[in-house]
């Protein structure tokens, strides 16, 4: 186990560069489970088995945590306490992050869905597959017989879709040649079609 000034000297490290914490509970590995020993039957309680072996107890509701660094910092999240809110989706993981590098043990043993940070600041949920971070939908561009028509063509067509601003707004070049706006936010899009959802917003969505 670590002296009490082995702690320390990692408090100060992560003062001087608290993004540390964020990586370290992002890639390190680790296992969050919230409905087995210390932790069943209560929401807010959940334990984190670290790579060497080491269990805490996290309580969402109060911010504790066992761990050492936690008792010489409790107004500050360990990286415990963030690697419970990103495996739970509570927290979304920053757009920055590299998804090989991420742990492929999220959300395995919790309920709640993780969640990525998106360029228009919005999020999207994600699932981990052999390490690696995949959209929910193996192929969001595959036609089932479930499709209605304007959901076919935004599909197959050859439609390309550019990001214009913040929150949401994005243009969309068709097959052919037009350009027009979509903003995701209000719902809305430029073309002449007067469908509730154009092809245009549903290639965006």
């Amino acid at each position: 186990s670590r002296s009490d000034a082995s702690s320390i000297d990692e408090s100060e490290l992560e003062e001087a560069n608290p993004n540390n914490r964020t990586v370290r509970a992002l890639t390190e590995v680790m296992t969050v489970l919230d409905s087995i020993g210390r932790a069943r039957n209560a929401d807010d309680l959940f334990l984190v088995n670290s790579g060497s072996g080491s269990e805490y107890l996290v309580d969402t509701r109060t911010g504790s945590c066992e761990c050492k660094w936690k008792q010489y910092n409790p107004d500050k999240e360990c990286k415990h306490q963030k690697r419970v809110a990103f495996a739970t989706g509570e927290r979304p993981i920053p757009q920055w992050v590299d998804d090989d590098a991420l742990d492929d043990q999220f959300g395995l043993h919790v309920d709640g869905e993780p969640s990525k940070a998106v360029a228009d600041g919005g999020v999207m949920q994600v699932r981990f597959d052999d390490g690696g971070v995949t959209d929910p939908k193996e192929d969001p561009l595959a036609v089932t017989s479930k499709d209605e028509p304007r959901t076919k063509r935004a599909k197959q067509e050859d439609i390309d879709v550019s990001f214009l601003a913040k929150p949401g707004r994005y243009e969309v070049h068709s097959a052919s040649d037009s350009r027009y706006e979509v903003d995701v936010l209000e719902e809305t899009c430029s073309c002449p079609d007067e469908a509730e959802r154009c092809k245009h917003r549903r290639r965006v969505e």
